[in-house]
């Protein structure tokens, strides 16, 4: 199926750090099958965290006027999300988690109407060699997906990545995730 709709929200606070470069690795095999890729860098972005007043069940958005305004417009246009981040005390980041909790608006009715995602697919790496690292960040994915209705089509875990460049050790990650996004809908 050619030419998705892709919205990549990254997390790393290491804008050269191991996820974001799985994270280019992963868009430019997209790319190459004719898909669609916009970023949204939550590390960067400047997104409060959710006021948790609701006022967006009765709106359908989020009223909160930041960065996650543009972030609810590639939520509206993507129909493929694509998480990615690292594990941070066995957990997704802050950058990400906000973003995350922000999610929220599309929980309601009048929310869920408007977004236009369907799938989704987890990009993530940590230091530590376990693979048993992933459980919260893996938890939290797949509990997204269960409560806005999202199927998932994969996830790319790199345990064992240990320092902000430990990927340039491990090419054979590099080319799964460029795999991951070319062969996307095949």
């Amino acid at each position: 199926m050619a030419g998705r709709k892709i919205l990549v929200i990254t997390g790393s606070p290491r804008p050269e750090g191991n996820t974001n470069t799985m994270a280019k690795a992963f868009i430019m095999g997209a790319e190459a099958a004719g898909h669609e890729v916009e970023v949204f860098d939550a590390a960067k972005a400047n997104v409060e965290g959710c006021h948790g007043d609701q006022s967006c069940f009765k709106r359908g958005c989020c009223g909160l006027k930041d960065d996650g305004v543009r972030m609810n417009e590639l939520m509206r246009w993507a129909d493929l999300l694509v998480l990615c981040a690292p594990v941070y005390w066995a957990g997704f980041p802050s950058q990400i988690k906000r973003v995350i909790d922000r999610f929220y608006q599309f929980s309601a009715p009048k929310g869920r109407a408007t977004c236009t995602v369907k799938e989704t697919f987890l990009i993530s790496a940590c230091a530590n060699p376990d693979a048993a690292m992933f459980e919260g960040v893996l938890g939290t994915y797949r509990l997204v997906d269960d409560l806005l209705g999202f199927t998932s089509i994969g996830e790319l875990l790199a345990p064992g990545l240990a320092g902000p460049d430990a990927i340039d050790e491990k090419p054979e990650i590099l080319e799964k995730a460029v795999r991951a996004g070319y062969l996307l809908g095949k």
